[in-house]
């Protein structure tokens, strides 16, 4: 994939390592000029020194080849200059870095393909790594209203009986099930066996009750 990275703050180097690893084709956008010759004297790929949000710096980062661009400087007013620009040409992939999470829902309006809220996702990690001992969350959702846990399956009660017949919350539901090495998609009549670890998707307030299902 071609990609265009703007901004190359800490989080922006972290993932240009990552994307070069994979053989992805990056460009990365930074407005600081020692920032810039930073990243282009520790990187594999191209620098551009400007102003992201400026159609001609995107147009000379490629924007009219890019599959992907990834906004993440630690402005949300420019960060949605860049999606609002990006999207005139076309390009499959925008996602953006949300840095107030109040102005979430900006982005949500774009229509883009996501806006992950650093904020949001830290604090609900870290909430839940000390509230809730018996899963593992992954990913908070719908602005934290929701949550995708790892739990792993212990109660008796809930030894070979399909999915749905172990009494989950109705607001929860498990999507995918690792049994010996393989994962499987959840249906209603799975089974489930004792070992197992399954990915929970619930509602914030179900959180609990459906643990204690499968716990």
């Amino acid at each position: 994939m071609y990609i265009i990275l703007v901004g190359g703050g800490g989080i922006g180097k972290a993932l240009a390592n990552h994307l070069a690893s994979e053989g992805h084709e990056m460009v990365i956008v930074e407005k600081d000029a020692d920032r810039a010759k930073y990243l282009a004297e520790s990187l594999d790929c191209i620098i551009i020194h400007g102003d992201g949000s400026v159609t001609d710096v995107l147009k000379d980062a490629g924007i009219e080849k890019a599959d992907a661009v990834v906004a993440l400087t630690p402005d949300d007013n420019i960060n949605l200059t860049v999606c609002q620009i990006v999207k005139k040409f076309g390009v499959e992939k925008i996602v953006a870095r949300v840095n107030e999470p109040s102005k979430k829902d900006l982005y949500i309006d774009l229509e883009i393909t996501a806006s992950i809220s650093l904020v949001a996702a830290a604090v609900s990690h870290f909430k839940n790594t000390i509230t809730q001992e018996s899963g593992r969350s992954m990913l908070s959702i719908a602005g934290g209203n929701a949550e995708v846990l790892e739990v792993k399956v212990t109660n008796e009660a809930a030894d070979k009986k399909k999915i749905k017949d172990i009494g989950l919350p109705n607001d929860s539901l498990i999507a995918v099930v690792y049994r010996n090495g393989e994962a499987m998609i959840a249906r209603p009549d799975t089974i489930l066996k004792k070992g197992d670890v399954v990915t929970l998707i619930t509602k914030a307030n179900s959180i609990q009750d459906a643990i204690e299902i499968l716990k």
